[in-house]
Parts: C-alpha cells; structure tokens; sequence
C-alpha cells in the first residue's frame, strides 16, 4: 500500500519538472510580488517538509524549532528552516547561497532531496497506518503522503503562478 502512495507522489514531482522548464535563472529567487514566494522559496518548501518527515526528522510544527534538521538524514541547501511556512520565509530574503543557486540546480537538487527522502522511508519500511513521528495531528504515513502528494501539486502550481507574474511563458502542462 505503501507503495501506491508513492506512486502518486511521483505524479507531483513530473509536473515540477515541468514548472522548471525554461525557467530563467534570474527568477529562480525573485519573488512576483508583495506577500508571494519565489518559485526556488516554493521549491525550498516542498524540499524541507518531505525531507524532514520521511528522512527522520521530527520538527515541532507548533514552535517551528529547528531540531528536527538536525535529525533529518537528507542534507542540502534547500532543507533550509526558513523555508518552513510563508509566513517565516517571507521575513528573511534567500541567502547568496541559495541565489548562486540556477533553476536547473535547484530543480536537480529538489529531485535529489526527494528521492533520498522516498528511500530513507523506504528503508524504514513503515506501515501505512503507522504514525509518522513528531507529527503533531498523529497522522499516519498513508494520510501524510497523500496530504503530501498534494502539497507538492500546489506549490507547484504556484511555481507556474509566479513565472507568469514575472513574465515568462511556460511549457504547455
């Protein structure tokens, strides 16, 4: 069971590949307007909240402490806390780091976080009515990857979002 549920989050991650393409990489990090996020800051979301669910990390929602990437197993700079929740990664501008950062590295290192996030559950083989540690609504693996399948969709229709209020023209989805 487990399984079909990864199946349709592989769904997600075909269609973010899509929101990439063509991307320019002088609008990877820039943000479409007041209160919106950056298709990178979007992409850094997505990265973050698997990463840290799937790859060991608890995270505590309710303080949006950073321990739970100290637990994470999954590494990069995109697992970055402020990419937490809106709210918190509109009050701080993506770090030079992250802006040396071009859309095809931030797309290659999106797809990597969540293919070493998949395998890490993988590898721990949990049921799919299991738990998922430090979740705070004690969701189960199999109502958490659907919630997450989702996720990755809505952002990523965002990411199509902010490239057509920056301008651009995007592949036909």
């Amino acid at each position: 069971m487990l399984e079909a549920y990864l199946e349709v989050l592989e769904l997600g991650y075909y269609e973010v590949t899509f929101a990439f393409e063509g991307l320019s990489d002088a609008h990877v990090w820039e943000r479409p307007g007041v209160g919106l996020l950056s298709v990178g800051e979007l992409a850094g979301h997505v990265a973050y909240w698997e990463a840290v669910r799937l790859a060991g990390g608890v995270g505590d929602i309710e303080t949006h402490a950073a321990s739970g990437l100290e637990a994470c197993a999954v590494k990069s700079p995109l697992i970055d806390h402020r990419f937490r929740y809106h709210t918190a990664t509109l009050e701080t501008a993506p770090s030079d780091e992250h802006r040396a950062m071009t859309a095809e590295q931030v797309l290659k290192e999106l797809l990597r976080v969540h293919a070493e996030a998949v395998a890490h559950l993988r590898a721990r083989a949990p049921e799919p009515g299991g738990t998922v540690p430090g979740h705070p609504a004690g969701h189960t693996y199999g109502e958490f990857l659907k919630y997450l399948a989702f996720h990755v969709a809505y952002h990523t229709g965002q990411m199509f979002s902010a490239r057509h209020l920056l301008g651009e023209t995007t592949p036909d989805n």
